[in-house]
């Protein structure tokens, strides 16, 4: 059975982006990241209303103000942070794949597939934004959440 997404207007979708093999690259190409973001707003609209970014995944809750595209969003941000690392570090997740995902365009980076949720309702959305919010304590990146730079949580 194939998965299918929702795509609903006026909504907003919780998502997770995990690096292949659970790499820790984000933290460390954290300017690419960013860089990366930056382009994917040039190109769509969408709201980031909250974000974790750790070293091997990202937590957001986005706004697309076409729902159609938030797809294309996270496809964007991928693919602009690939093309924005070091081609050393393209060269070692080259070699980690197999020959059939390089050729279907898989550059090792990231995982195939990301994770969405779409946020039905208040509750939903409180949830998911204590989840993101709590993220790196859970991780034990930090003890404290101030501590912990790569938030949209102040």
């Amino acid at each position: 059975m194939k998965y299918r997404r929702m795509y609903l207007d006026s909504y907003s979708y919780y998502l997770t982006l995990v690096t292949q093999g659970r790499k820790p690259l984000l933290i460390d190409n954290i300017d690419v990241l960013r860089h990366a973001f930056k382009l994917s707003k040039e190109k769509y609209v969408y709201d980031i209303e909250a974000i974790v970014i750790l070293p091997n995944h990202i937590h957001m809750i986005i706004r697309p103000k076409i729902s159609t595209e938030y797809s294309k969003i996270v496809r964007h941000i991928k693919r602009s942070f690939v093309y924005g690392l070091s081609q050393e570090l393209k060269d070692q997740a080259k070699a980690e794949i197999s020959h059939a995902k390089y050729n279907r365009g898989h550059a090792g980076i990231w995982q195939e597939r990301f994770y969405e949720h779409t946020i039905r309702d208040e509750k939903d959305w409180l949830e998911k934004m204590e989840y993101i919010k709590y993220n790196p304590i859970k991780h034990n990146y930090v003890e404290n959440l101030a501590d912990w730079r790569y938030t949209s949580f102040k």
